[in-house]
């Protein structure tokens, strides 16, 4: 059986190629049991639609399978569409939010065949075996497909209990030589040149946010064992003389208690390693700058976490659970602490006026943070999507996942603000913000996306 693998390209204009996490571990999935297969990089490759025609035309493929966050439902499409044009039989398998989330919109409305619904890493391997053995693909659990012209679904996917038994990706699987000309991370220590790979310690998130939506969203949140994670260290030291560490989840740290026991862990390695990770925007407080401090000298750079609006009416009908004053103490205690703080901040849910868009980013002034800025993106699966269908702002499912795309570009407005009051007043509030420090920005939004933000360091903090 032939399998093609694909990992598309969703921001072929961006100057930063990032090694696919998800798509990383389902081919190792694969590979682990046994099965061959090609690998189609159109990210790393700078691949075109066109360029993908020609090689899949000039291969007989049994399965094509790709994954992509829901806003890329275009690209997903057309790589379908080239797939089943190319193999008239192919069977095309899509994993990932455009599948988890619009598990009916995407059979329905491209030629992808099956969906793998949530955390894909036993279900790739049973559907491929099913596939190739002519076995009944009712028999997979955690996936969509359509028969006799419905969608079927079966019984969902038990999450992974344990998470070491899977392991960590292959990364050989990739052209490394290539992902390496990027910069991964734009680190604030001293290093001569960071070599940056992505490590998840963790799936899933302790909270349930009314704008957001992963694959494991209403699964319980798991972490690998530490020991797992620190050997994970070793093997990206060792084997790709990797210095800086990403930790690639949702949320890293839900405690302090996990804090603790991981800057333990990684000051006990027998090697220097830089590192970033991801909290709650209310965990550290001022009596943890000590533990910050030690943080810093177990090589932690920075942490990300995110305000998202200053306003109390905002973060409640975002179901943050989070003040601004945690927010603040936070971010200052990071300071104090010698780590610095990164954050993101969204524009646009219904309540929002030019007042609280003003209030966020003097927020961010207060705290010394530039911040990596995104208007409201509604996306299928959370509440927010369906408060925007329910109130007339989405009419045509379809035509609104063919145009959405990064949530730094606007795409909808839910406010009662018309579209060049709220556009321009980000654009006003914003600008001014990256004048104070001292940035020039070619884009307002882009930049801080791409790119970790530059700090002034010289704020009283």
């Amino acid at each position: 059986m032939k399998i093609a693998f694909i990992n598309p390209s969703l921001r072929p204009e961006s100057k930063r190629r990032q090694l696919p996490v998800g798509l990383a571990y389902i081919m190792t999935a694969v590979k682990k049991a046994g099965f061959e297969f090609d690998l189609f990089d159109m990210d790393i490759n700078n691949m075109s639609m066109s360029e993908l025609t020609k090689i899949m035309e000039n291969t007989s493929y049994d399965v094509c399978a790709f994954g992509c966050i829901v806003t890329g439902f275009r690209f997903a499409r057309e790589i379908a569409e080239i797939a089943k044009r190319s193999n008239p039989n192919i069977v095309i398998i899509a994993g990932n939010s455009v599948a988890s989330s619009i598990a009916e919109i995407l059979l329905n409305n491209t030629k992808v065949d099956i969906g793998v619904m949530g955390e894909g890493d036993i279900t790739i391997v049973e559907l491929l075996r099913a596939i190739e053995e002519k076995k009944p693909l009712s028999e997979v659990s955690g996936i969509a497909f359509r028969e006799n012209g419905k969608i079927c679904y079966t019984p969902p996917r038990p999450s992974i209990p344990n998470l070491d038994e899977i392991g960590f990706p292959d990364w050989d699987m990739f052209d490394l030589k290539k992902y390496d000309k990027y910069a991964a991370v734009n680190t604030n220590a001293s290093i001569d040149k960071a070599v940056a790979y992505p490590l998840n310690a963790a799936r899933g998130c302790t909270h349930n946010c009314s704008f957001c939506y992963h694959v494991f969203k209403g699964q319980r949140y798991r972490k690998y064992s530490e020991e797992a994670a620190m050997n994970e260290i070793r093997r990206l030291h060792n084997n790709y003389n990797c210095n800086f560490i990403s930790f690639w989840d949702e949320l890293t740290f839900s405690t302090i208690k996990s804090v603790k026991n991981m800057v333990d862990k990684i000051s006990a390695l027998e090697f220097k390693v830089l590192w970033e990770a991801s909290s709650r925007g209310n965990l550290f407080k001022n009596e943890h700058i000590e533990l910050i401090k030690e943080m810093k000298e177990a090589g932690c750079d920075s942490i990300s976490y995110s305000l998202e609006n200053a306003s109390p009416e905002i973060l409640a009908a975002m179901n943050k659970k989070m003040r601004v004053e945690q927010f603040v103490e936070q971010s200052m205690a990071l300071w104090k602490g010698g780590v610095t703080p990164l954050t993101s901040v969204i524009f646009g849910y219904p309540q929002e006026t030019p007042q609280t868009i003003e209030a966020t980013i003097k927020v961010c002034e207060e705290c010394n943070i530039f911040p990596s800025v995104g208007f409201l993106l509604p996306l299928p699966g959370t509440s927010i999507y369906d408060w925007a269908k329910n109130n007339g702002h989405i009419t045509d499912e379809v035509k609104y996942l063919e145009r959405i795309g990064d949530r730094q570009d606007f795409h909808i407005n839910l406010t009662t603000m018309s579209d060049a009051e709220l556009v321009g007043t980000v654009t006003e509030k914003l600008t001014a913000l990256a004048e104070k420090f001292g940035l020039k920005l070619d884009s307002v939004f882009k930049t801080v996306t791409y790119q970790k933000p530059k700090i002034k360091k010289d704020a009283e903090v």
